[in-house]
């Protein structure tokens, strides 16, 4: 095998050197407060991307950590106050100063989205407002399917967008058929002003990664832009004895013509993991919660998982007049992925942590292709005014999947051992082949000068299922209404929306087997307040989601959609500039998620996996230091059941993150360093659960570090 060794030099000296002179510079900064007639004041300096005039991105809100508007799917980009939804855009500058390596480390900072996944896998899932997301339910630049299916990387994202709650209407169905909430990530482009910015990033074990970031508009009245990032990391991560590989390639094409606009984006993405993972521990057989183990237990040494995907995706817009517009969008995606991607479970059979470990060899491959054709048009009739959207879309899911399995291992999950690992499957079988094709219609009502916005709007959706010979359809409508009565700055909004899953098939042993159910129709009801006051915005919302499930009838042995799971809460969001030098962000959730119409073992009991509480408080100091800051983030998550039957309960846990920026010049070369710490305390504890009775175990302490270089 090829030796790494000289490239980990390098790499160590650079972050060893960088960090030296930021031992340097923060003292010659702290001497300075004290010598200031020999002083030579800098400017502040902030080491950012695209700015928001460029491309018709929102603008940054105050604060630098979340934006003033969001897409929301075929309606496009809205100002958060005229948006009857909760919606909140992060933006690169929040993600850069928490050096976060993948998009799960940005939505920490949301605390309605939990993680179902640990860290050190291969694959992020998550849940809003208690409902599943997957990775390939996040869109790119508003469409399904074209995202990795493995840690998605923040390198060449601008924005992360999420809008929580159920959203058919707004942007179709997608693969996975996750109704939680939409989340949009927003791709870097060039700039007006040039970019080339190196970054070297240190994380914890010895992990290191290079990036680079480069921009730049040409042409005629620089008319054509371009923007690339390119990645490549290497090393062991916080779990034990894991190492992690990944390279990122990323181009970003546009032209902006007088009434045309192209924009083109590409990327090939690797990630290679060795030597281990995290697990999801099983208490169905113990009946009790045990004690966590270290958050650095590496259940699965001697495994690998790697995931690679391409993807592309190509969008035109033409604008015939000042008020009217068509756009046609086309995307593709490809995924290979083997080895250890899931099935890291461990049996625990008594208190002192004795188990049953089992493992799986897994070959998968993932085809997605989508396409969309939409228009916008503005109008008026007598004193009201409409946006009207109309939008068609089709997709095409294709995913081939086997796997092999070990028959189990003697394991002690305090003092684990390497499993045998079974030899993986000759290629992969076809699992999954859908159709999804959809027709949207909506219009934006404006009255009293649009102090009263009115949104109306309905989707035609058909699900094609080719491996069961199925083919159903349904429509979905969507209603919203935002009303400020006392300016902008406060708005009362409402909405009811529905999400859309495939239907499942009922399986063998039924006597209904092989019945193909409709789309399940998940309906949400929601009314809310936002407040922007001085530099702050705060949000307010009550919702009720009921979204659909399959029970089964023990006198018939039949399988029916007639059970269904309730999630109703309260949320407050927040974001915003406190004083000069304080920014705020965070927020708080409360959801009540219950069976309901379900068997009488369920009936009433409170859905696994859904906290009733969580807590997130991050905030920003701007010292008088000139160009450093500090931040720092709290997270509490309340009790959580570990099971559907709700015999065993997850106690409820702390998290304290800090991290500082600094930025100065060297040599009249603008440079930031960035430090943060996950976990400061190293705290071992339950942090979720993936499935009925699988618990998650927390991610260990974790630094990371790292050096821009803007030439």
């Amino acid at each position: 095998m090829k030796s790494r060794l000289p490239n980990r030099r390098v790499t160590t000296l650079a972050c060893l050197s960088a960090l030296a002179m930021m031992g340097a510079h923060l003292s010659a900064a702290a001497q300075s407060q004290n010598a200031a007639e020999a002083t030579v004041t800098l400017p502040d300096v902030k080491v950012t991307g695209t700015s928001e005039s460029d491309n018709n991105l929102p603008a940054v809100a105050p604060g630098g950590k979340t934006a003033t508007g969001a897409r929301l799917g075929i309606l496009g980009n809205a100002n958060v106050m005229d948006a009857a939804f909760s919606v909140k855009s992060y933006t690169s500058e929040l993600a850069q100063d928490q050096i976060a390596m993948s998009l799960g480390d940005v939505l920490l900072n949301d605390p309605s989205v939990q993680y179902t996944t640990n860290g050190g896998h291969l694959i992020e899932n998550f849940t809003i407002r208690g409902f599943g997301v997957t990775a390939t339910d996040i869109g790119l630049n508003g469409m399904y399917g074209i995202l990795p299916i493995s840690h998605v990387p923040m390198e060449f994202i601008e924005r992360v967008e999420v809008l929580n709650g159920p959203n058919a209407m707004l942007g179709g169905i997608s693969p996975s058929g996750g109704v939680g909430g939409m989340i949009n990530l927003v791709t870097k482009r060039a700039g007006s002003e040039p970019i080339t910015e190196f970054t070297t990033t240190y994380s914890s074990k010895s992990y290191f990664q290079q990036q680079v970031d480069l921009g730049r508009r040409f042409g005629d009245d620089d008319r054509w832009g371009i923007r690339f990032n390119g990645v490549y990391g290497d090393g062991e991560t916080g779990v034990s004895g894991q190492k992690k590989g990944r390279t990122l390639g990323a181009l970003a094409l546009d032209y902006q013509g007088d009434d045309f606009n192209l924009q083109l984006d590409a990327y090939s993405n690797r990630e290679d993991i060795e030597n281990g993972s995290p697990a999801q521990y099983s208490m169905a057989k113990l009946g009790y919660l045990v004690s966590p183990p270290d958050s650095s237990t590496n259940m699965f040494r001697g495994t690998r998982g790697y995931s690679r995907t391409s993807g592309f995706l190509m969008r035109g817009e033409y604008q015939f007049n000042d008020k009217t517009s068509a756009y046609a969008a086309f995307g593709a995606a490809n995924t290979v992925a083997n080895g250890l991607q899931f099935g890291t479970r461990v049996v625990v059979n008594n208190e002192d942590g004795d188990a049953t470990g089992y493992v799986y060899n897994i070959n998968s491959i993932t085809h997605t292709r989508t396409a969309e054709l939409g228009l916008k048009t503005q109008l008026q009739t007598g004193p009201v005014s409409h946006k009207v959207t109309m939008a068609l879309n089709q997709m095409t899911y294709k995913y081939w999947l086997s796997s092999t399995a070990n028959t189990g291992w003697a394991q002690n999950i305090y003092d684990p051992v390497s499993p045998d690992v079974p030899v993986g499957p000759n290629g992969a079988a076809l699992n999954t082949d859908n159709v999804y094709k959809g027709v949207a219609l909506a219009d934006t009502m404006g009255i009293f000068d649009d102090k009263l916005l009115v949104t109306l709007g309905a989707r035609y959706q058909s699900v094609e299922q080719k491996v069961s010979d199925s083919k159903k359809s349904t429509i979905t409508p969507a209603f919203g209404i935002v009303y400020k009565p006392w300016g902008d700055d406060v708005a009362l909004y409402a909405n009811y929306i529905e999400g859309l899953s495939p239907g499942a098939t009922v399986g063998t042993g039924y006597a209904n087997a092989g019945e193909q159910f409709s789309p399940y129709r998940t309906k949400q009801g929601e009314i809310g307040l936002k407040i922007r006051a001085d530099s702050m915005l705060n949000t307010f919302s009550l919702f009720r989601i009921e979204q659909p499930s399959v029970i089964t009838n023990a006198d018939t042995n039949t399988q029916s959609v007639d059970g269904e799971q309730r999630n109703q809460g309260f949320e407050w969001s927040f974001s915003g500039q406190l004083t000069d030098t304080v920014s705020l962000l965070g927020g708080f959730t409360y959801t009540d998620a219950r069976y309901h119409r379900n068997t009488a073992a369920l009936q009433g009991n409170t859905v696994y996996g859904v906290p009733k509480t969580a807590i997130t408080l991050g905030a920003e100091w701007r010292t008088p230091v000139q160009g450093l800051s500090v931040n720092g983030r709290v997270t509490r998550v309340g009790e959580q059941y570990l099971n559907s039957t709700n015999t065993i309960k997850l106690p409820a846990w702390y998290r304290f993150d800090v991290g500082a920026a600094y930025a100065t010049r060297i040599h009249n070369t603008p440079v930031t360093f960035r430090a943060y710490v996950d976990n400061v305390f190293d705290h071992d504890y339950w942090s979720g659960v993936f499935n009925d009775n699988f618990a998650m175990l927390s991610a260990p302490r974790t630094f990371r570090l790292s050096a821009t270089i803007a030439f």
